[in-house]
């Protein structure tokens, strides 16, 4: 899952994506390629609409 540097989880963010919605990276984001790989495996299984990053 992705994380902040602090351990938090970006739930918000994982929403947005699963919803088609656009997100912006946040700054405190632990490993920012984590989010592609969410964004692949949720679309693999049917959940999430093709988005774009606001970076």
């Amino acid at each position: 899952l992705p994380k902040t540097r602090s351990g938090k989880i970006l739930r918000g963010t994982m929403a947005k994506i699963a919803d088609g919605e656009p997100f912006k990276m946040p700054a405190t984001i632990d490993d920012p390629a984590i989010l592609d790989e969410l964004r692949a495996a949720l679309q693999t299984i049917g959940f999430a609409k093709e988005t774009t990053s606001a970076k």
